[in-house]
């Protein structure tokens, strides 16, 4: 096994939106550390995938910060980053295998964006013993590597249970935790199938909301211009190796779309994913944004029920459903104020178009199973 210290000779990050990226930093390689170093230290974690060179990174960050309470781990991690190390995959794996994990402990929670997934994710967090994992990107860059057509699962799925096993480790803050509670980016369910083959006995929870008005909070947080040519052909291929309905249209040679098709689509295809995976057998709790917001602590209690936690402090869970979980970030209550966004006929009718389309999500309000 082989790992190395990587001096960082300069900062590079540029999006806070983006997924975490070797290219956030400049550097070059240091001295050789101990492997176990990455598992052993609660201070250093998994920041992201250099698949490139077939290594992973990750971040040391400083004693006191706490990255389970930040709304997006990724750019927590960035913004504390003492030490970057690198460790090649083989190394990864072995590792890996060397951690004995059960996960009954594991809860992920899976959602189609924009529909309180960070909010429950911080209130989950608040469960003694509970570390929270809100948008690790490791996962987000394995949607991305991994060819739609399935000709690279193998490697995929290797490395989706090994990031896992490392993902989840103890904190500075909890040096024994009962659970960890991850909750992805809206792409990160396109590993679902392969995680509950590693993980099976997980608790998986989908939260959701009605299409109109993800569609507004989408375009309200993202969309600054929607007439921006050059901004849609770069967010059209970005998405393009997330969705694969975007990717389809794209190889075949579709027209550049609007932005509220590419979100028709987006939300189409995560919704449509989910089913997969509850046919497939994935055990899961459907949450609608729409009873989070109207009965935030009865919904919330029947989500720590079917987690499995007993003696739970609910007044504090409550108190989280309370705050502004995206406090600081960009998607603030604060920074997004000052936006207006509403639907017109034309983008209700990009929206239906697609809807018609699929032969059974084919309503704005659909009702998943297991709701």
């Amino acid at each position: 096994m082989s790992a190395n210290l990587l001096i960082i000779k300069e900062r590079k990050r540029q999006n806070p939106l983006a997924p975490a990226d070797p290219s956030d930093f400049e550097f070059e390689v240091g001295q050789a550390i101990e492997p176990q170093t990455v598992v052993k230290n609660p201070l250093i974690s998994l920041y992201c995938l250099d698949h490139a060179n077939q290594r992973a990174l990750f971040v040391e960050t400083p004693s006191g910060v706490d990255l389970s309470q930040a709304p997006f781990l990724y750019q927590a991690q960035y913004e504390n980053t003492l030490n970057l190390f690198g460790v090649p995959y083989e190394t990864i794996h072995q590792l890996a295998s060397t951690i004995s994990f059960d996960s009954k402990n594991l809860i992920l929670v899976y959602s189609v964006g924009r529909a309180g997934s960070t909010l429950l994710g911080s209130a989950l967090n608040a469960v003694d013993g509970v570390v929270g994992i809100s948008e690790p990107d490791v996962f987000t860059q394995l949607v991305m590597f991994r060819d739609f057509g399935g000709s690279n699962n193998a490697e995929i799925s290797a490395l989706a249970e090994s990031c896992m096993k490392l993902q989840c480790k103890p904190t500075e803050h909890i040096p024994n935790p009962a659970a960890w509670a991850i909750k992805f980016r809206s792409f990160g369910i396109e590993l679902g199938d392969l995680l509950f083959k590693h993980f099976p006995h997980t608790k998986n929870i989908f939260i959701y909301r009605n299409a109109e008005t993800w569609t507004t909070s989408t375009m309200r947080a993202f969309v600054d211009n929607e007439h921006n040519v050059e901004f849609r052909t770069f967010m059209q291929g970005f998405l393009s190796t997330m969705v694969p309905p975007i990717a389809k249209h794209m190889q075949s040679g579709g027209e550049l779309l609007t932005f509220s098709t590419i979100g028709a689509m987006m939300w189409t295809r995560v919704m449509e994913r989910y089913l997969e995976l509850h046919e497939m057998g994935m055990p899961g709790l459907a949450v609608r944004y729409e009873d989070l917001k109207a009965n935030p602590q009865e919904t919330m209690k029947n989500i720590i029920e079917y987690c499995g936690f007993s003696n739970t402090n609910m007044e504090a869970v409550y108190q989280v459903l309370e705050q502004d979980s995206q406090a600081g970030s960009a998607f603030s209550q604060e920074n997004l104020q000052h936006k207006d966004f509403k639907l017109t006929d034309a983008h209700k009718a990009d929206l239906a178009k697609v809807l018609q389309s699929h032969p059974v999500i084919n309503s704005p309000d659909f009702i998943m199973p297991t709701t």
